[in-house]
């Protein structure tokens, strides 16, 4: 399985300070915070190389967060942005992509991103 490095990490220090600034951390699908995040906009999302699947909102008070705030500058196994919907444990993936300038990850990578959301209840319509 291909791992992604961060190719921009010479700007992770001012990336997690910006996040830190804006009170930006990463959530889960579980978190209490995730509804409010996809109903506002488009979401970034990683994939651990754990596994493990966490979003932030792709902007915040006009600012972009960066990918690498999601992982703390970690390798991914898959990223992207989403546009996902619902509301009381009801979701839906509208759309995915790979998009991710910190990581390029690939466009095989997608099946991992669409999976993990999948198994963690969003509706992917597959």
């Amino acid at each position: 399985m291909q791992i992604f490095t961060n190719q921009l990490s010479d700007r992770l220090t001012v990336e997690l300070a910006t996040a830190r600034k804006l009170k930006v951390r990463p959530i889960t699908v579980s978190d209490r915070d995730f509804e409010t995040a996809i109903n506002a906009g488009t979401v970034k999302w990683a994939v651990t190389q754990e596994r493990e699947l966490f979003i932030v909102p792709k902007y915040v008070q006009g600012q972009e967060i960066s990918h690498t705030v999601l992982t703390n500058g970690e390798p991914v196994l898959a990223a992207g942005e989403a546009d996902i919907t619902g509301f009381d444990g009801y979701y839906y993936l509208l759309n995915i992509n790979n998009h991710s300038g910190h990581y390029q990850p690939s466009l095989s990578s997608l099946e991992i991103g669409r999976n993990a959301f999948k198994a963690k209840g969003v509706n992917t319509a597959d």
